[in-house]
């Protein structure tokens, strides 16, 4: 799990519990400005991975890491108002629409600042869920906006019934096979224990394919968490 991505950090002295709920038994103790990685939230309490340990904290106690941007490349006729740029998301693939003109802000509550205001019908690619936000890449700028007014952009049908996705990262949730094909009948590959970290490239009917250190393989999409 070395190549999780870390996307949190604590605002206060926390206890990571093994469930959502502060009846569960503490796994350890965080510092405050602990960084981690935001799997999902259920509810008031979120589910992370921290220093090796998956776990479960209040949710009110995360805030994002701020988003490092590159620097603009001044022009002549350049000035200080102009917007930073991010390149490492400079190509995007996208994945949901705008339902309405919406202000792209820094981080996800409307107390942020406006980054830039996106117009309805806009491309965008979602790249985080947190609560009633989401954090995606409008051009080259990554910022948060409101989920409801995102829409998902159908993926298109390929031949034979394969469905392309946009690099989707899971968790397998059990123990399970993953084969050479979307089928029981199709040759073991390996085997994935509970929890490894995977990217869905395609799916197609209830299989989903998965690329696992750099190999393609299969396994049933029941079997999948998808990771936001």
């Amino acid at each position: 799990m070395s190549s999780v991505t870390l996307t949190h950090r604590t605002t206060a002295s926390l206890k990571l519990r093994k469930g959502a709920g502060r009846h569960y038994v503490v796994q350890s103790n965080l510092a405050h400005g602990t960084e981690l990685a935001l799997i999902e939230v259920k509810g008031s309490w979120a589910h992370v991975f921290v220093e090796k340990t998956y776990g479960w904290l209040p949710n009110i106690y995360l805030e994002p890491i701020p988003t490092v941007f590159d620097e603009p490349v001044p022009a002549e006729d350049d000035d200080d108002n102009a917007e930073p740029v991010l390149s490492r998301y400079s190509l995007i693939e996208a994945t949901h629409v705008t339902t309405a003109t919406l202000n792209l802000r820094k981080g996800s509550g409307t107390g942020y600042p406006v980054l830039k205001v996106i117009d309805q019908g806009s491309k965008v690619r979602s790249m985080l869920q947190q609560g009633l936000w989401s954090q995606v890449q409008a051009g080259k700028l990554l910022g948060w906006v409101p989920s409801m007014y995102l829409q998902e952009i159908p993926a298109r049908p390929a031949r034979g019934g394969l469905i392309a996705v946009p690099n989707q990262r899971a968790l397998t949730t059990i123990r399970l096979n993953a084969r050479r094909g979307p089928g029981d009948h199709y040759s073991l590959v390996r085997i994935l224990p509970a929890d490894t970290a995977v990217i869905i490239v395609a799916r197609q009917g209830a299989w989903r394919q998965i690329d696992r250190e750099g190999e393609q393989m299969w396994v049933p999409a029941s079997q999948l968490r998808t990771v936001y």
